[in-house]
């Protein structure tokens, strides 16, 4: 009796499956991985984002005779001062609106009631038909739900380690932008051949200067953002227009997520300025006509080449947030940018950059 023999064609398709199944498995097992250390992989990955950002401008201070050490100090010091004080001057006019919130959240359901109007009539029949069907009141089972910890003891339990993270990362940044050329050199001593050497320096040199100028773009046309709709607010007399300036420029560095919660938002801050319907809906109106011109600008100004393709990014964002909450929707854009840009450097990895790119 003859026993079947595989062909060439058979054997190579099922190494490729099995290759492909082992690839998957892996893949699971490293999103795992990256979900259980968040702890580890969130400071990591925003320092070495951080550090390739910063790292231009420690150079040209370098170029200029100051030494590596106070460079690296004159810039983590004067990023942490903008930011600092520009959280400081926002936390009072933030508080302010805390309180207002009631008052915006009352209107809003004064004016939304007619459209409830027809759910809380279907709500009162509902009961009606409960109180005849219900023959024995006496048999009915008491739900026990037990009263977890407050938001406040939530926040202050998590204090500590949102400190301990930000203490990490800051400490990461200021290791990678220190001693990144002397960790540079070792890289390009341990390739094998010459061409790999000039292609590690020219990949890093290339992505530190066009992951700092598209950081740096994005931010001033954020910036630009928040001040023209600032000044808006400001026109409609709309209290605090700096503090809803400075918010949406933040959350649009996050695609898609950000401004939606920033229309949410500004929603609630025009029933908290008008109780009229039409001057309250001007309010995120401003906004969404400003943030169609920035997204049809910002491929023009950014360029096609850094252009990020819309569909991978909004599950990237998905990914990232399920992986690290707020801190992975911050990264996640930043992250492929970085792979965009090194993918283009290395032909083969072209398909990655076709797939990335618009």
């Amino acid at each position: 009796m003859d026993l079947p023999i595989e062909t060439t064609d058979e054997v190579a398709g099922d190494d490729k499956t099995r290759n492909r199944l082992l690839a998957g498995v892996l893949l699971l097992l490293g999103l795992y991985a990256c979900a259980s250390a968040a702890a580890i992989v969130v400071p990591l990955l925003a320092a070495l984002l951080l550090g390739l950002m910063l790292s231009p401008l420690v150079r040209l201070l370098c170029e200029w005779r100051v030494p590596r050490a106070i460079a690296v100090a004159l810039v983590m010091a004067s990023a942490l001062l903008a930011l600092g004080s520009l959280f400081y001057s926002l936390i009072a006019p933030a508080g302010d609106w805390i309180d207002r919130l009631p008052i915006a959240v009352s209107r809003l359901e004064a004016s939304l009631s007619h459209l409830r109007a027809p759910l809380r009539d279907a709500g009162e029949a509902g009961e009606q038909i409960a109180k005849l069907t219900d023959f024995d009141p006496d048999s009915r089972l008491q739900r026990v739900v037990s009263a977890g910890p407050s938001q406040l003891s939530q926040l202050i339990h998590a204090t500590p380690g949102a400190i301990g993270s930000v203490a990490a990362t800051l400490f990461m940044v200021f290791i990678f932008l220190l001693r990144g050329d002397t960790l540079l050199r070792k890289l390009v001593e341990l390739a094998p051949a010459l061409n790999l050497k000039k292609d590690i320096v020219l990949a890093t040199r290339n992505a530190q200067r066009e992951l700092a100028a598209y950081v740096g773009t994005i931010a001033a046309i954020n910036s630009m953002l928040g001040l023209l709709l600032a000044l808006a607010l400001w026109w409609l007399g709309v209290a605090d227009p700096l503090l809803w300036g400075a918010l949406a420029a933040l959350l649009n560095f996050v695609p898609f997520v950000g401004p939606a919660l920033m229309i949410l938002l500004l929603t609630l801050v025009g029933f908290g300025h008008s109780e009229q319907l039409l001057g309250a809906l001007a309010v995120p109106s401003i906004f969404i006509v400003l943030n169609a011109i920035e997204e049809f600008l910002t491929p023009l100004i950014v360029g096609h080449r850094l252009n990020l393709e819309p569909s991978i990014v909004f599950p990237t964002l998905m990914l990232c947030g399920w992986l690290w909450g707020p801190a992975g929707l911050l990264l996640a854009t930043p992250l492929l940018t970085c792979l965009h840009i090194v993918a283009q450097r290395k032909p083969a990895w072209n398909p990655v950059a076709r797939l990335l790119g618009p």
